[in-house]
């Protein structure tokens, strides 16, 4: 890093301190408690959530990867009954801190800010189911999917129908998504839908906000946009609108509103400029972070959907890594697994594990294990990736890490950790 002018760094240098903002850096100690849980979620901005559990929902995963062993209770509890968080639309279904529910109110008001393609028309068509959805929970209390009756005589229509053959899921989500119904918790995974002002008059002690003294676009912009330089430290103009999946300012491309937002952080003393090796952009640096150099040593996995590489540029230019996610491929045709897991490793993005938990056996399965071109595989890496492992069996509950009978991949890398584990 250069000292005096916009700082030159490296891109190893970028990567740590993006992953120092990102809460990856070091090896975290002691067990987490809810108030870690909640710190993380604010620092973090967005958890998005997944609802694969191959290995473990996302949404625990990602909190795992900077916290190591919790209790994954203490995030449920966040939600309910301590009101921490709420559940919403962000980077996508996302959980999110309370405190910013402001800012997300207004794309509830904008109705079909972030509605399905068609859920607007269906909703227009069937005010009846709407009103009877909301009734019932009103009259009831917090209500899941499950708590409502099915026509026995329709079922899916094919893999992509998501709401199936309740109509009362769809009124649910469309409900949820403009705003009449807030996630009150979970049953088993399952959400639990209650009314906006039950939920917020549990969460703010002096009111929530009121609609009429909400951010204006600008406002919500800016504020969302400074999130995001807080989330990853580092930032180029092409990479802010992303992480809050937020529109360019109107009449402006992305990199050009990118750029003006970012010199306008500069001229309040909030970001650094920048260069990143390699990059072309112009790069700034959150002023809050401390500069001093930093030296990754931790190994870890990260969820397909964490923070650090779901925006897959980003994750491209800066780590050199293309992310890859194949649930949804055909199995002849996956390259790496159903569910693979990126390698983090002494700050680099150096490989993938495609994982599977067996909980009636409590064993984690690794059941492919595959390198980057040109990653060595030497001892540090085998001691960190069999300790990564070790940690996520037993986060998960199990007792024993295997790799698989039918492993694919590097298979020097599988027999070598089987003799580290």
């Amino acid at each position: 890093m250069s000292d005096g002018g916009p700082l030159a760094l490296s891109r190893a240098e970028a990567r740590g301190l993006m992953l120092a903002a990102q809460g990856l850096l070091k090896t975290p100690a002691g067990v987490p408690g809810p108030l870690a849980l909640q710190r993380q979620i604010e620092r973090l901005g967005a958890v998005q959530i997944d609802t694969i559990s191959v290995v473990e929902r996302s949404q625990y995963l990602v909190l795992w990867s900077r916290l190591g062993p919790y209790d994954p209770a203490h995030l449920d509890a966040l939600l309910s009954p301590r009101r921490a968080v709420m559940e919403y639309w962000s980077h996508a279904a996302s959980i999110v801190p309370m405190a910013d529910y402001r800012y997300y109110r207004p794309d509830m008001l904008r109705r079909g800010a972030h509605l399905w393609t068609g859920d607007q028309e269906w909703a227009d068509e069937h005010p009846e189911v709407l009103r009877e959805t909301l009734a019932a929970i009103q009259t009831r209390g917090p209500l899941a999917s499950a708590d409502f009756e099915r026509d026995p005589s329709r079922g899916r229509t094919g893999p992509w129908d998501w709401h199936g053959p309740k109509d009362s899921r769809r009124a649910l989500e469309i409900l949820w998504t403009t705003g009449e119904l807030m996630i009150a918790g979970r049953r088993g995974g399952q959400k639990l839908y209650d009314l906006r002002e039950r939920v917020l008059a549990r969460a703010f002690r002096d009111g929530a906000p009121a609609d009429n003294a909400l951010p204006d676009p600008e406002e919500r912009r800016r504020y969302l946009a400074l999130r995001t330089v807080r989330a990853l430290g580092v930032i180029t103009p092409s990479w802010l609108w992303d992480y809050f999946r937020l529109p360019a300012p109107p009449g402006s491309t992305k990199r050009a509103g990118g750029l003006a937002i970012l010199q306008s952080f500069v001229e309040q003393g909030l970001v650094r400029p920048a260069t990143i090796e390699g990059i072309e952009e112009p790069a700034f640096v959150d002023a809050a972070l401390p500069l001093t150099a930093v030296r990754p040593r931790r190994t870890v996995l990260l969820s397909p959907f964490d923070s650090l590489i779901w925006h897959r540029s980003r994750a491209r230019g800066l780590f050199d890594y293309d992310v890859c996610f194949e649930a949804y491929v055909p199995p002849p045709k996956r390259r790496y697994g159903y569910y693979c897991l990126a390698i983090l490793h002494r700050g680099r993005l150096v490989g993938r594990i495609d994982p599977k938990m067996d909980r009636a056996g409590r064993r984690l399965i690794a059941r492919g294990l595959h390198l980057e071109p040109g990653v060595r595989l030497d001892e540090s890496l085998l001691t960190g990736l069999a300790g990564t492992l070790r940690d996520l069996a037993r986060f998960l509950g199990g007792d024993t890490v295997a790799v698989g009978a039918n492993h694919h991949g590097h298979a020097e890398l599988g027999q070598a950790i089987s003799a580290f584990l």
